[in-house]
This record gives C-alpha cells, sequence and structure tokens, in this order.
C-alpha cells in the first residue's frame, strides 16, 4: 500500500506536492508552535512570579525596616529630650512607647487587622505588645514557635552579632486562631542608650496569595492569547493557502525553464556540486542571486548583534566596530569617538592606520565643532569638500564622519579617512554596508550605557554624591580581601555631624541638604583619591583608609574634624559651622571582621559624642561589652 501511495504521490505535479507539502506542514509546525508556545509562557509565567514574589519580599523588607528605623528615630527623639532635661526618663520612655504604640500601618478592611512595632529588652523583658498589652512588662524570653524557634532569643542574638537585621519564625495572625501558625519576616533594631530592641515583620502566605493571583492573571491572559492566535492563524492560513496556491503556479512555469537550463548547464560540465545551478539572468536568476547575498549579508549582520549583545560592557562593543571595520571591510583608516552630551565633550575610542587625531584638539573638549555629532547628519567631504572645519587634512584626504544615534542624540561617531582618489562604487557599497551594522550597534550601545550609569546611580548617593549601603554591602569582601592581601592595615573611621537635627528643626530640612553637602565637601578634600566615604546614614558617614596605621588614621581623623570644624556654610544668608564627632577603628588589627571593625568605630564614635562631641575617639576593647552590646 505505501508503494502505491508512493508512486502515486510522486505522479502528481509539483504544484500539487508544494501544496501538499505546505498544508501538512503548517499543520504541524501549528501544532508544535502552539505546544512550545504554551509550555515556553508557562515557564516564563513560573519564573515572573518567582521573581515577583523576590521583589515583594524585598519591597516588604524595607518597608518594614523604615517602618521600625522611624519607630527608632522616634525614640531617639525622646531621648535627646531626657538628655537635655527636658523630661524625666521615666517620662521620656512613656512617650516613646507611646509613640510606638501609635504607628499602624498595612490596616485591612477589619480595622482589628494591621501591622505593628513592639519593643522588647535584649534579655526578653515585653515592654510593648500592641494586640497583646497583657504581655508587657513579662518575660518573652522562652517563647518559641512550633519550629522550635526561640524567637526573641533569636532576635537579641541577630542585634549581638550585626546591631540589628532580619529574624525568620512563625507567629499567629491577629483575628484568627492564635494557634495556628504563620511563617514571617520581622526587621529587629536596637536602641542603645534603653537597650530596646525594636521590631516589625511581615508574613510570607501574604506574599504567596498576592503572587498566586498574580499567576492566575497572567495564565488566563495566555490561555486568551493563545484561543485568539489560533482563530487567527486558522484564518490567516486558509487565505494563504490561496494565495500560495498562484503564487506556486506562477513559479512552476519558471521551473520549467530551470528544468530546461538545468540540462544545458549539464551538457556543458557545469558542477553539480554547485548550490544552486540556475545562473539565468532573469528575474528568477536574479531573484535567486540577490536572495544569496541578503542571506549571506543578513547572516553576519545577525552573528554581528548577537554577539554585541553578548558583550560585557560598551567598550567590548566598540573593539567589535573597531574589528568590523578594519578586518570585514578593509578601512584602512578610521577614528572612534564617544559624545558625552551631558559635559558637551567627546572622547577618542579608538584610532587605526595613524596614531595622530585627523581633527582639531579643541573638538575633546566642545563636540559642538564636529559637525556629525552637532547636526546629527552624515558628513562627506567626498561630496563637498571642507564641509568640516575641524577636519585638519581636507587637502590632501577625504573623510565620511557617521553618527550613531543614542537615545535621541549622537552617542559616538565613527570617521572614516580615506584618499583623495579613492572614491569608487566599492568604496560606496562598503559604506552604506557599514552603516547598516552601525545602525544595528547604536541601540546595543545604548542599552549598555543605561546598564552601567543605572548601576553607578544605584550605587551613590543622589544628594552628596558619595557612594551608599548598598555599594558597601557588594564591596567590603572585596575591600578586606585586598587588605589583607596586601598584608597592610586599614582605618575605619565612622563621622556623625553633632547636632544635626537642630538643624532640620530650625531651618528646615533644605539648608538640613547643603550642611550635608557641605560637610562631605570638607571630608572628601582631607582624604586621598585611594580613600573610600561613604554615606553610612542620615548624618553619619563611613571613611575607608587603605594602607595606614594607629598613627595615620587619628591624624586623618583629626584633619577631617578639623576641616568639619573650620568649614563655613553660607546658607540663606547664614554663616554655620558644625562638628563631627569621629570613631577609630583600625582592620584587622582589632577584628578581622570588617563589620566587627565598622560596629567598633561605631561604638568609639558614640563615646565621642558622650564625652562631649567634636572631638576623635580610638576604640579600646573596654568600650565593647557583651552586656551593653
Amino acid at each position: 500500500m505505501f508503494d502505491e501511495f508512493k508512486r502515486w504521490f510522486f505522479s502528481r505535479s509539483i504544484r500539487f506536492k508544494i501544496i501538499g507539502a505546505y498544508l501538512v506542514s503548517i499543520a504541524l509546525i501549528g501544532m508544535v508552535g502552539y505546544s512550545y508556545y504554551v509550555l515556553v509562557n508557562i515557564r516564563s509565567i513560573n519564573r515572573e512570579a518567582e521573581i515577583y514574589k523576590a521583589r515583594l519580599i524585598n519591597s516588604q523588607k524595607d518597608t518594614v525596616r523604615s517602618i521600625v528605623n522611624i519607630a527608632i528615630d522616634g525614640i531617639e527623639k525622646y531621648y535627646e529630650s531626657f538628655k537635655k532635661g527636658e523630661y524625666s526618663e521615666d517620662v521620656a520612655k512613656r512617650k516613646a512607647i507611646e509613640f510606638v504604640n501609635s504607628i499602624r500601618y498595612n490596616v485591612g478592611k477589619n480595622i482589628s487587622n494591621y501591622d505593628y512595632v513592639w519593643i522588647n529588652t535584649l534579655d526578653g523583658i515585653m515592654i510593648l505588645d500592641p494586640p497583646k498589652p497583657s504581655l508587657n512588662g513579662k518575660s518573652v524570653w522562652d517563647f518559641k514557635d512550633k519550629n522550635g524557634v526561640y524567637v526573641f532569643r533569636e532576635m537579641a542574638r541577630i542585634i549581638k552579632a550585626q546591631g540589628g537585621g532580619f529574624v525568620s519564625y512563625c507567629w499567629p495572625k491577629l483575628g484568627e486562631d492564635s494557634k495556628v501558625c504563620y511563617p514571617k519576616i520581622s526587621y529587629v533594631g536596637y536602641f542603645y542608650p534603653w537597650r530596646w530592641v525594636v521590631g516589625s515583620g511581615f508574613y510570607l502566605d501574604d506574599i504567596d496569595r498576592v503572587v498566586k493571583d498574580y499567576k492566575i492573571r497572567k495564565e488566563k491572559d495566555m490561555l486568551i492569547t493563545t484561543l485568539n492566535s489560533v482563530l487567527m492563524g486558522a484564518g490567516i492560513t486558509v487565505i494563504a493557502a490561496v494565495v500560495f496556491m498562484i503564487i506556486v503556479s506562477t513559479i512552476t512555469s519558471h521551473l520549467r525553464r530551470m528544468g530546461e537550463l538545468s540540462k544545458k548547464l549539464v551538457e556543458e560540465e557545469i558542477s553539480p556540486e554547485l548550490k544552486l545551478p540556475y545562473k539565468g539572468s532573469d528575474e528568477l536568476g536574479v531573484l535567486v542571486e540577490n536572495f544569496n547575498r541578503f542571506v549571506d549579508e543578513s547572516y553576519k549582520l545577525l552573528l554581528f548583534k548577537k554577539t554585541i549583545e553578548d558583550d560585557l560592557d560598551v567598550n567590548a562593543v566598540y573593539k567589535r566596530i573597531f574589528d568590523l571595520i578594519k578586518d570585514e571591510f578593509g578601512i584602512k583608516q578610521f577614528n572612534i569617538f564617544e559624545v558625552n552630551n551631558s559635559k558637551n565633550a567627546m572622547k577618542q575610542i579608538s584610532v587605526y592606520g595613524d596614531e595622530k587625531m585627523m581633527c582639531k584638539q579643541d573638538m575633546l573638549i566642545d563636540c559642538t565643532l564636529c559637525r556629525a555629532a552637532r547636526t546629527a547628519k552624515e558628513v562627506n567631504s567626498f561630496l563637498e569638500k571642507e564641509v568640516c572645519l575641524s577636519f585638519l587634512y581636507s587637502k590632501e584626504k577625504n573623510h565620511i564622519c557617521l553618527p550613531l544615534m543614542v537615545g535621541g542624540s549622537v552617542g559616538s561617531v565613527v570617521q572614516l579617512v580615506f584618499d583623495d582618489k579613492e572614491k569608487n562604487d566599492e568604496l560606496c557599497t562598503k559604506v552604506k554596508r557599514l552603516k547598516v551594522f552601525l545602525k544595528e550597534a547604536a541601540p546595543v550601545i545604548e542599552a549598555k550605557r543605561l546598564l552601567s550609569q543605572l548601576k553607578e546611580s544605584t550605587m551613590r548617593d543622589p544628594l552628596t554624591g558619595l557612594y551608599n549601603r548598598r555599594f558597601l554591602d557588594e564591596f567590603a569582601q572585596t575591600f578586606a580581601a585586598g587588605v589583607k592581601r596586601r598584608n597592610t592595615n586599614a582605618g575605619i573611621l565612622m563621622c556623625d555631624i553633632d547636632f544635626f537635627k537642630q538643624v532640620n528643626d530650625v531651618y528646615g530640612h533644605n539648608v538640613g541638604d547643603e550642611v550635608l553637602k557641605g560637610v562631605v565637601k570638607a571630608i572628601t578634600k582631607s582624604i586621598r583619591e585611594s580613600d573610600l566615604a561613604i554615606r553610612f546614614g542620615g548624618e553619619e558617614f563611613l571613611i575607608l583608609l587603605n594602607d595606614v596605621d594607629d598613627e595615620m588614621a587619628l591624624d586623618v581623623a583629626e584633619r577631617i574634624r578639623s576641616e568639619v570644624e573650620r568649614t563655613e556654610i553660607v546658607v540663606q544668608g547664614n554663616i554655620l559651622k558644625k562638628t563631627l564627632s569621629i570613631g577609630v577603628s583600625i582592620f584587622p588589627e582589632d577584628s578581622k571582621n570588617l563589620w566587627q571593625c565598622i560596629k567598633f568605630s561605631d561604638v568609639a564614635m558614640y563615646k565621642a559624642k558622650q564625652s562631649g562631641r567634636n572631638r576623635v575617639v580610638r576604640f579600646e576593647p573596654s568600650m565593647w561589652t557583651e552586656e551593653n552590646y
């Protein structure tokens, strides 16, 4: 039976075979394609859900950490009032507890369901439990969840180890069966003067519920899209089959002519290994030739784009462009410039064929002198001599400058330099082809630039321009490893502006911001380029001094303190002066753990404040006691 079908099939016309193959292929491709689409989208939805969940958890962590910090700031306010003698300590504590007790957030439809902040002592005495005031004053040290975790002991351990952080355990929800324990993540901070542990948290099952709803919406959208595309695909297939039949009928007439020509080619002993035996000059022959050239060029372009997309950074992309111009296009002299529009400047990235710059040097500090950068248009001296006045060799050479548009403006300029009589059709073809490659490279350059700028912006404090805590978290391990590898010491300076809150209270936060900038300017003026200044908190700054001993670290700290004390900050016609309290520790002399040394310098800084402020205090082991920290 199979042999009979085969004889029948091969006895049919080419048109029948092509149409049959087309319909079968469409059916198979549709089945495989939609199956693959559904599977890929399900995996994609699951990946997106995991990413979404991680973002929600990080967002909630940021929220509870902010809430706890707000609570600690409020406690600090009443503590300062106590220190100033405005309240007795008992009254200050009571007011601080009332303030923390008033904090409510994420209030649900049922007013009894809310997130809150609690306070307990480091040794487990509950100071404030908003939903269960009956626990206030009682010991919760031995409370443990169903997994056997001693919740408040774990919080105390985190406080002692790193001064605060996140704790995972399970805990009942408000308004529900108190015997049911839900996974929970809380952030705890520590207020040292009163030995208070301050915390708040969120439940993971609430996150899971949101993520589940997210997946259901995505899967519903995918199903609707799939059904619509199936219906649309079926309609398009029918229409395409009719059109395809017409096209095939036209092509088969040419195939008959190709059969006659192929016989002639065989008689002339043309190699049968030729991929496309038809060498005619008619429309079909031109189509075959141009199509082959198009495929070849498209493959090179696709390979180039995929390669630069996978490159590490924009400098690697420029290296690819350099190799492309030199090797693929064989251009003997060229330059690549990068334009910095924010600084109105440009720099020479690559040069080939002649080490000297072909344009005026002033162009590097004023990019408007470059005609291509200024006009965002191609500059071609073959068409108009001396078209750009910044080109220095217009009498003996010609140049073509191609601007690369990045984010709506010129991001780079590729300058091609040729001898005066070098223009020909081949050169014009090369330039046209190169412009296609550069057009594909431009969005890749833009994306890699933006990615680099985004990463840099997340590591910088927008107000002061200093590195922030996120940078420290990522850089700390590298910094510590470098110090140990060089077998040297590093100075750790914790600086805090004295009475900074008074500036905000009296003059407002705008003036406070100017004071911060003035202090930062004095700090950076007093340290080396190899040292690092980091905005550690609101008015706290961490200085990492490379390769110093005790004496050098203390000298730098004193220099910073003195410079800040002398600095006059003029704001709104007023001259303000501020002072710093600075704590100093030495890594790894004081501890082999960098974060521990940072904590030591923080302790020393608080000692400086307690000793009268505006001074430098070197950390001593006696300042650190397990009972207090």
